[in-house]
């Protein structure tokens, strides 16, 4: 059997047996040696191990410190590798961003000038009005003046022109009647040119018209039977209740002169309102140039404002009788302050409208206007008489009423119109919500803008639909509702309500405030906004309530706010109407419905320098 057969244990524990045996059977003093000898061999072989472990732990921690030193190093290189890399990364990105901002540069510059080509090609390529213009032009100097000269009329008039293109269309006209040797309508043309243009038509009658009134010869007097003084460039209501009255003195054959007197608080670079231009014939209905003298049975100021601050330059009108449409309050809300509540100073107006027209008298729009100078301003009038009628509002209602109400189709249509402004506009959400309400099928359509509203309310509601002012023709867009709910600011009056006249003539159930009710009366249905809903459920539900308000709507229309009610008031005030087109022959000097009773009284002049 080899050594190497045994494991060391079994050495190592022979050899202790056979020396624990030698000792044992050796005397003491042998024995003492031998175990010093043993321990003695003990501590040798333990050192010798001990040694051989520390040797071999040293060998292992070089190593160990060998790899780490390694790491080290290649961790220093990866960090050297990675930071010429981020370098390289970022050389390359600045590079790029260099090279990007160049190229948007040279884009944004390409993109310029392309933009600047555009609007040179905008500006020197005529649009639409102007070809039409120079086509007038080409037929009346090409011999077919009869086509040209229709264009240019039509052209001065049109909305959808510029007023420089309305000014062009009058000067030429006014060339070609100068060359024509009918200086009376030259004039004519080159008055409608300053009118529809003022700055851009400068010189339209070779120097302005108004220097033209110091330095030619006046025409030869010319007799109207109304004259309306007012300001013509205004875009709401006032323009709208002109024109009215404009159509039911051209029906009835009268002759209506305009004398336009533009506020000082506007911008005096605007033009007349095209409509207004729209209306002038110069047969029934003319401008009356300021270098004229002309007489009139009636003169009628409609715009209070005009009375603060009278132009220096009018022609002179000779007037039977004169009065003012009080067609504003002179604030703009009672009970209520707010900031520029101020409209006109009756004290100023006073003294104005006395210098301009000498003994005239005041007439209130409507009986809401009048509460309002009697209660908070009679005072201040001295002495200028309030009119016992007003002076209502009129409308066409056959040209405005609809033949039928809307086809149903499972919605409610709510609608108003109005200028946007705050004092049209309830001030409160919680008001507007309630007027308008968002319910399953209705719908809320406004035109003429709701910037005011939207500022009220944070955003507009999805349920409602807004159209721009004039954007849409209003009787069109009327006739497509079902019902009209018009509500205003906290403490402002209306003065007349000329949109909820125009929405009642064309057969909307009208709902408004109570105080609108001694305005309308019967013909509108009066709420709070909160009382909206239900009112507008009851008309949907009941085809004959519909049917009947619209009935009554109209009857008092036609009593109280109908061209023939103008025509007698007119009548009343010495104005010879046609006996034809008056309800009863023989009013002019009784009071219909709402008419203007008393007679003409003594003539007077009115010379405005």
């Amino acid at each position: 059997m080899r050594l190497r057969s045994f494991s060391r244990k079994q050495v190592v524990l022979v050899a202790v047996a056979a020396a624990t045996a030698a000792v044992a059977l050796s005397p003491p003093r042998l024995a003492l040696a031998l175990v010093f000898a043993g321990l003695a061999v003990l501590a040798l072989g333990v050192a010798t191990l001990v040694e051989r472990q520390r040797h071999r732990l040293s060998e292992e921690l070089g190593q160990v410190y060998g790899r780490l030193d390694e790491m080290t190093r290649d961790r220093h290189d990866e960090a050297s590798i990675a930071r010429e890399r981020d370098a390289r990364i970022r050389q390359t990105i600045q590079e790029a961003a260099d090279a990007c901002a160049d190229r948007t540069v040279e884009g944004l510059a390409r993109l310029e000038r392309k933009r600047a080509r555009e609007r040179d090609r905008e500006e020197t390529s005529p649009t639409p009005a102007e070809r039409r213009l120079a086509d007038a032009q080409d037929l009346l100097w090409t011999g077919y003046s009869s086509q040209g000269l229709d264009r240019l009329r039509v052209l001065g008039a049109a909305p959808e022109a510029s007023p420089e293109v309305r000014a062009e269309a009058h000067k030429t006209l006014s060339n070609w009647h100068r060359a024509t040797g009918t200086p009376d309508s030259a004039r004519d043309h080159a008055h409608l040119a300053d009118l529809a243009a003022p700055r851009a038509a400068r010189g339209a009658s070779g120097v302005p018209s108004l220097l033209t009134a110091r330095i030619r010869a006046p025409r030869t007097a010319r007799h109207f039977d109304v004259v309306l003084m007012s300001d013509f460039r205004l875009p709401g209501g006032t323009t709208g209740s002109n024109l009215q009255e404009i159509d039911a003195q051209r029906n009835a054959g009268l002759s209506t002169g305009l004398v336009h007197h533009p506020v000082l608080r506007e911008d005096q670079s605007r033009g007349v309102n095209p409509k207004i231009l729209a209306a002038v014939d110069n047969e029934r209905v003319r401008f009356v140039a300021p270098d004229e003298r002309v007489t009139c049975d009636l003169l009628v100021v409609r715009f209070p404002l005009i009375g603060q601050r009278p132009m220096d330059v009018l022609p002179s009108v000779e007037a039977a009788r004169r009065i003012v449409v009080l067609n504003q309050t002179p604030n703009r809300r009672y009970g209520v302050g707010i900031e520029g509540n101020e409209a006109w100073d009756v004290g100023r107006c006073v003294e104005g409208f006395t210098s301009l027209l000498g003994e005239h008298t005041w007439h209130p729009i409507s009986p809401r206007v009048r509460e309002a100078m009697v209660r908070h301003h009679a005072a201040e009038m001295a002495g200028i008489p309030l009119a016992e009628e007003d002076w209502t509002n009129i409308i066409d209602l056959d040209a405005w009423r609809r033949p039928s109400r809307r086809a149903a189709d499972g919605r409610v249509l709510l609608g108003r119109h109005s200028r946007d402004h705050r004092d049209k506009w309830p001030d409160r959400a919680s008001v507007l919500a309630a007027a308008y309400p968002a319910l399953p099928g209705w719908e809320t359509h406004v035109l003429g803008g709701a910037k005011v509203p939207e500022h009220v309310l944070g955003a507009l509601p999805d349920h409602w639909t807004v159209h721009g002012f004039d954007t849409v023709d209003v009787r069109a867009f009327l006739h497509g509702l079902d019902a009209y709910v018009y509500f205003t600011g906290e403490g402002h009056l209306e003065p007349f309500g000329r949109s909820p006249l125009e929405a009642m003539a064309v057969g909307l159930p009208t709902l408004l405030p109570e105080s609108f009710r001694p305005v309308f009366g019967d013909a509108a249905l009066y709420t709070d906004p909160a009382g909206v809903r239900e009112a507008v459920e009851a008309l949907m539900g009941d085809e004959d309530r519909y049917s009947r308000q619209v009935r009554r709507g109209h009857e008092v229309l036609r009593e109280r706010f109908s061209h023939q009610t103008h025509l007698r008031r007119l009548a009343g005030l010495g104005v010879r109407v046609p006996a034809e087109f008056l309800e009863a022959p023989g009013t002019s000097g009784t009071s219909g419905a709402n008419g203007i009773s008393g007679t003409a009284g003594e003539a007077g002049a009115l010379l405005i320098p």
